[in-house]
């Protein structure tokens, strides 16, 4: 019996193998008959939702997106600016429909229409832009669910993109680079300091005075992408560029229109980068000589992650590849040794014949 009476209070009391006890007290309820038809109903409900019946409240794409992924990404996630704009686009394609009524086959139209359009500076849009689209918009639809909106979240399946790009300045293209940035000081300054420091872009956009200790030589950088601050030493180079710069700006990097934080360079920098002749080369990719230089001076894979604020040694991995020079050392090493076993070897034999 799940109705129970305590004194003139009627009580549910359900309890299922495998689910939580549910226990509500029936106010306004006189009689073991009332009571049972209550009983009757709960079951009822447990049961159609058990098996995906009961009727759920319908919430536009758009709707949804705005009132409750946008705020949860702006407390919650350091890519919210990028949020707002890929909400954007999943919002024009996806707004006017109800949560429940996004499918597979909807998002792969979606899919194949983002990967086939051209954007704004007439190129088409990589399988990496459009994976992290999906992504956020598998992190909708897991809300959705998780609200009760949807039974179950869609498959979703991304483009198959390598994680292994391989690109970092040789010193000829770096003297070339460098050589295009003659007329434009700042950026010129800000690639000297990323070849030196390996910081991600944003975190130099950041980077503040208080951040710089010229007494220790040191680095603060914070707000990083792993939420760990951590602290990079300054060479030589990095110490002259910084004691060279102005320090009437609070930003060690301001922009040169605003005076405020710079927020983008990346149509200078692929100016510098067509001058300089120079193809297929990100300003990210300067991170990436970083590491790779570090690594073909020997320094080890721990060192480097903490310099590259990794918390994976995978991740750094990626970007301390071996260039070929390298590979040929590591190879060499090889006949080297051979050459001082066999010469061991010799002496050995030497010694052994002239024994009387």
């Amino acid at each position: 019996m799940s109705v129970k009476k305590r004194g003139d209070t009627w009580y549910l009391d359900i309890c299922e193998k495998g689910k939580p006890r549910l226990v509500r007290v029936l106010k306004g309820i006189r009689t073991k008959a009332q009571a049972e038809k209550v009983e009757a109903a709960v079951r009822t409900q447990i049961l159609q939702k058990r098996y995906g019946l009961l009727e759920r409240p319908e919430m536009r794409f758009d709707e949804f997106a705005e009132k409750h992924f946008l705020p949860y990404s702006r407390i919650n996630k350091k890519s919210h600016t990028s949020d707002v704009y890929i909400c954007k686009a999943l919002s024009t394609f996806f707004g006017k429909q109800n949560l429940a009524d996004i499918n597979a086959p909807i998002i792969e139209q979606y899919k194949q229409k983002r990967i086939s359009e051209v954007t704004l500076r007439r190129k088409l849009r990589s399988p990496s832009r459009v994976n992290k689209e999906l992504a956020v918009l598998s992190k909708i639809l897991t809300m959705a669910c998780e609200a009760d909106l949807i039974t179950a979240k869609p498959k979703i399946r991304l483009f198959k993109v390598s994680s292994e790009r391989i690109r970092y300045l040789t010193d000829e293209e770096e003297i070339r680079l460098l050589e295009a940035l003659d007329d434009c000081n700042w950026l010129r300054s800000i690639v000297i300091f990323a070849l030196h420091a390996g910081m991600r872009r944003g975190e130099i956009f950041n980077l503040q005075w208080f951040d710089v200790d010229f007494a220790r030589l040191l680095i603060k950088v914070r707000n990083t992408k792993s939420g760990k601050d951590r602290s990079i030493p300054m060479n030589q180079i990095v110490r002259r560029l910084l004691e060279s710069l102005p320090k009437a700006n609070s930003y060690v990097f301001p922009s040169p229109k605003t005076g405020r934080r710079l927020t983008d360079l990346k149509r200078r920098f692929d100016e510098a980068r067509k001058k300089a002749e120079i193809d297929n080369l990100r300003f990210h990719d300067l991170r990436h000589t970083f590491a790779t230089r570090m690594a073909n001076a020997g320094v080890d894979i721990f060192t480097l992650a903490e310099l590259l604020g990794h918390s994976d040694i995978r991740i750094t991995k990626r970007y301390a590849h071996g260039t070929e020079e390298t590979k040929r050392r590591a190879v060499e090493k090889l006949v080297k040794a051979e050459n001082l076993r066999d010469s061991s070897a010799t002496n050995k034999e030497r010694q052994a014949n002239s024994l009387p």
